[in-house]
């Protein structure tokens, strides 16, 4: 696939940024972010009469336009550790074109390609006194019409829940339908927890990177979890004595024991038997307080997981139980204590939270949702997502991730593990039962 560069420029907001919201300030999980761009790639099939791309590519530009003068952060750059300087320097907007039809790219996925639709490098953690824009666009035209629209946002002020926000609002914009703007609530997330100096922070999770991580060779599979198989795996759950198990319970603890078996190579020794799940849990959904549904910031806190002894005979709703039981324990009282007590991130009882002291033969998984985003739902004015990516490629610097993804049919993994890992997962029969390996893109949807 070839792909060119046809035009790169700088989208400014379409108002300046008035003097009273010229400094943003951060909240306290902005602070514990690493300097990284996490990716969103949507796809959208090329419809019947649609306009000239030069005539979309200026509605999403004036668009854009628009909606960086509501989130006015996103025009800025970092000034320190705990604000950006809303200066209205803007946003990076590219335009490619690709030499491809949409379908030969998608039938299936090509992964090892899919960064390319991106307009910088994914996950790669950035030194912190470099100055970065937040928002970088690429929009990809193929052969066909069909469009990709490849978002790197930094994760300085923006997780899934911010990015669908923020999108909701240019889509909106874009389609004319400007009564369905979601407005952001850009200043709460800082006043519930305002930054604070994380210097002597107990070791742990919380513990801030102060360097640049290494990335190391990974590879990326992605399987599908229709409603059907999820729906089975509900009901074994249930009929262990779990009332209400949820759809990423299940999928996610289904996916962590075949992961653990997979890497059995790695437990020859005894001391590395214990595994860590780290799940990053959206604090907004803990609170119970509507003030933060519109709020922008990395309201997002890890659920750490602790299993031990699990091989290919451990029962799926045991692990289930045991995340049910953690996860319950990242709620309300936890982050008021966080919110009211300065020395909370101090306390033998965040350290006890965060695992300081763990065995650091340990091996470690994450796993994150981003499931009732709607990121389906963006329509900039030529229908619904086909399809939506998350990134691809050969090298990650977190290995061992799970990103949950929504689709049409259920529920996507993309899995970024070592690649004979990966070709172990694959080959495992009992996982293959329940997950579609590279299933063609959505079921409902015909490609064009």
């Amino acid at each position: 696939m070839e792909i060119n560069i046809t035009s790169i420029e700088t989208i400014k907001p379409s108002s300046p940024t008035s003097s009273k919201h010229k400094t943003y300030k951060l909240c306290l999980f902005d602070v514990f972010q690493l300097n990284t761009y996490f990716p969103l790639i949507i796809f959208y099939q090329k419809i019947n009469g649609m306009e000239a791309f030069s005539n979309v590519s200026t509605k999403l530009k004036n668009s854009l336009s628009e909606a960086l003068t509501i989130f006015y952060p996103l025009g800025g750059r970092r000034s320190d550790i705990f604000s950006i300087d809303c200066n209205d320097e803007g946003a990076i907007y590219m335009e490619a074109s690709i030499n491809m039809e949409m379908k030969e790219f998608l039938s299936p996925p090509k992964l090892e390609l899919i960064n390319k639709l991106l307009p910088c490098e994914p996950n790669k953690t950035q030194p912190y006194n470099e100055v970065l824009p937040q928002l970088l666009v690429q929009v990809n035209l193929f052969k066909c019409g069909g469009i990709a629209i490849g978002l790197c946002n930094l994760h300085t002020i923006l997780d899934a829940h911010s990015c669908s926000i923020f999108l909701k609002t240019w889509s909106s914009i874009c389609n004319g339908s400007r009564d369905k703007i979601c407005e952001p609530n850009l200043s709460i997330a800082s006043s519930f927890f305002p930054p604070r100096n994380t210097i002597g922070v107990r070791s742990g999770v919380l513990k801030m990177n102060d360097g640049v991580e290494i990335e190391i060779k990974c590879s990326m599979r992605r399987f599908l979890f229709d409603n059907k198989s999820i729906n089975e795996m509900k009901e074994t759950s249930k009929n262990e004595g779990i009332i209400k198990p949820t759809s990423y319970k299940v999928v996610s603890s289904f996916i962590c024991k075949h992961m653990i078996v997979a890497c059995m190579k790695e437990f020859c020794d005894e001391s590395k038997k214990q595994v860590v799940n780290l799940h990053v849990v959206d604090i907004r959904r803990r609170m119970g307080e509507n003030v933060l549904q519109n709020s922008i910031g990395n309201l997002i806190w890890p659920a750490l997981v602790v299993y031990d002894n699990v091989n290919k005979n451990t029962n799926t709703s045991d692990m289930v139980k045991i995340l049910e039981e953690e996860i319950g324990n990242v709620n309300e009282e936890l982050f008021l204590k966080v919110k009211d007590d300065p020395r909370f991130l101090w306390s033998d009882e965040c350290a006890e939270l965060m695992l300081e002291g763990m065995d650091k033969n340990s091996i470690s998984f994450v796993f994150t949702s981003w499931g009732n985003m709607r990121f389906k739902e963006i329509d900039f004015g030529w229908g619904k997502p086909l399809w939506i990516a998350q990134r691809g490629g050969t090298k990650e610097a977190t290995p061992n991730t799970v990103v949950l993804m929504e689709t049409y049919e259920g529920i996507e993994a993309w899995v970024t593990m070592a690649e004979n890992y990966l070709n172990d997962l694959e080959n495992n029969k009992e996982f293959l039962k329940f997950a579609f390996l590279n299933p063609n893109i959505i079921f409902n949807h015909s490609i064009v």
